[in-house]
């Protein structure tokens, strides 16, 4: 036990201690929301692949894998798609638009406070759910590890994540991220070695001996299949509206950064991916189905049994340590976003219209995280039993069905008006969390509400939530034709700005 308490204690003192460093240059909202725009093209691309190889994939895959075989494998699958889509869609014309939010790139189209208060909405709304994930993981390990109550840890862990974004900024969180990508990398090529020297040298050594079940994909019927199929559909698309993933975009130089930290982060994690599996069915022929549900319904903590059983109670400290680590990393990420929309759009914006100086808006950043760490600590204590990597597909699927229709629309069509993008955001969210509201997930016999019927059979709403977006986009944009708000003249300075970044 003191053992495993040094471990955790000195990564998180590293942590800490680099939060020290760059407070010193968060001195201004420039420093606060995007580190002044002079965070290396390497770095940076690390620090985009540690937002993404988050709690949910290093603790709700593997623990996916473990339980439900090659099926669970496809909640990573569409992430190799997804950040190609990422690269030839959206990273340089986000960088040459965006300032500080991704309210700042569509502003950049179109005017409006309303608008620009929808987008706060949605990135609150993603934000939330995504710290929710990060505070469950965590307090799940610190559960696992040290035997603290759930409640206490999500508390310990909602200070340390104000301390970082309060005092360290944008820079902080990127140094973090970049040093808990290492160390993810490191621990988790130390636990495939590890299972490879138990199973076999060959990768396909640790599936020997599993029932077929474990291996094979099942068939899924029309309702999983297409439930499958949405799931890939927000993960896929989900990114390029993911508030704390986009910002990064704004963290480097020029476009042509943007493109290539993009391309950095892309490597980084595929290789990631494609090592989850060992460590899913490594857990399950380490500890076994029964062992990891016994510690987890859902198998959130296979990856540490796994070390544990391998390694000994070093590696498993070391495992919880980076992974959180990681957690806290990613949550720092999410909070500068959150706060970027209460802060610089909604309090600066929409409230104020603009009449805040820049001292006034990073002392309301500042205040904002308090308040946004409180709702996310109080959401994670109800949602301690759900698996973390369903929760990152429900935030994925409203990040598809609001913001990534409004930011490829803005930077792509011509005939996209204001109107067009209220609709979307507005409908796109109701939909997808409508949806959700009255999916299995809530409703049924696996539900919160077992006595209600389900009235909607998917899981993940994408496969319905984002083309009712771009169809609200449409016909929004159809209404608002005579209203002068499609701004053709700023659809033209997009254009030439994309030329340009062509052209590098």
């Amino acid at each position: 036990m003191i053992l495993s308490v040094s471990i955790v204690a000195g990564i998180l003192a590293l942590t800490l201690a680099i939060t020290w460093v760059a407070a010193r240059r968060n001195t201004s909202a420039s420093s606060h929301y995007v580190a002044e725009g002079q965070v290396g093209t390497v770095g940076n691309g690390l620090a985009i692949a540690g937002d993404y190889v988050s709690a949910a994939s290093f603790l709700g895959i593997s623990g996916a894998i473990a339980l439900t075989g090659f099926n669970g494998f496809y909640l990573a699958s569409a992430v190799p798609l997804a950040y190609l889509l990422v690269l030839l869609v959206i990273a340089e014309p986000l960088r040459n638009l965006g300032r500080f939010t991704l309210a700042d790139a569509v502003a950049a189209r179109f005017r409006g406070r309303g608008l620009r208060g929808w987008l706060a909405v949605t990135t609150i709304v993603i934000s939330a759910m995504y710290m929710v994930i990060q505070f469950v993981g965590a307090g799940l390990l610190v559960q696992a590890l040290l035997g603290v109550e759930f409640s206490a840890a999500v508390l310990v862990l909602g200070v340390l994540m104000v301390v970082y974004t309060t005092f360290g900024g944008m820079l902080a969180t990127t140094w973090v991220q970049v040093l808990k990508t290492g160390l993810l990398l490191g621990g988790t090529a130390t636990v495939l070695l590890l299972v490879l020297a138990e199973y076999g040298p060959d990768p396909l050594g640790v599936v020997r001996g599993l029932p077929a079940a474990a291996v094979v994909a099942e068939p899924l019927g029309i309702t999983g299949t297409a439930d499958t199929i949405s799931q890939q559909l927000a993960l896929a698309l989900g990114v390029m509206g993911l508030p704390h993933v986009m910002v990064r975009f704004l963290t480097v130089r020029d476009a042509p950064a943007a493109r290539r930290s993009g391309l950095v982060a892309l490597w980084v994690f595929s290789a990631f991916y494609l090592v989850l599996p060992f460590l899913g069915y490594g857990a399950l022929r380490a500890v076994g189905a029964p062992g990891i549900e016994a510690a987890h319904e859902k198998g959130n903590l296979a990856a540490v049994q796994l070390a544990e059983v391998l390694g000994g109670e070093a590696l498993r400290a070391a495992v919880v340590g980076v992974a959180l680590a990681t957690i806290l990393a990613v949550l720092a990420g999410v909070a500068i976003a959150t706060s970027g929309a209460f802060a610089h759009d909604l309090y600066t914006h929409v409230v104020k219209r603009g009449a805040v100086s820049p001292r006034g808006q990073l002392r309301a950043a500042r205040l904002s995280l308090v308040g946004i760490a409180l709702v996310a600590m109080l959401l994670a204590l109800a949602a301690k039993h759900f698996n973390l990597a369903f929760l990152a597909n429900v935030a994925f699927a409203v990040a598809a069905s609001t913001n990534m229709p409004v930011l490829v629309l803005s930077i792509y069509w011509r005939g996209f008006n204001r109107t067009g993008a209220s609709w979307a955001l507005a409908g796109g969210l109701l939909v997808s969390l409508g949806l959700v509201a009255v999916s299995p997930n809530v409703l049924g016999p696996t539900g919160l509400v077992t006595g209600v019927a389900p009235l909607f059979p998917l899981t993940i709403p994408a496969l319905v939530s984002v083309p009712a977006a771009f169809v609200l986009a449409v016909a929004g944009s159809w209404c608002g034709r005579d209203r002068g708000d499609e701004n053709t003249t700023a659809f033209d300075e997009i254009e030439r700005a994309a030329l340009v970044g062509t052209e590098r």
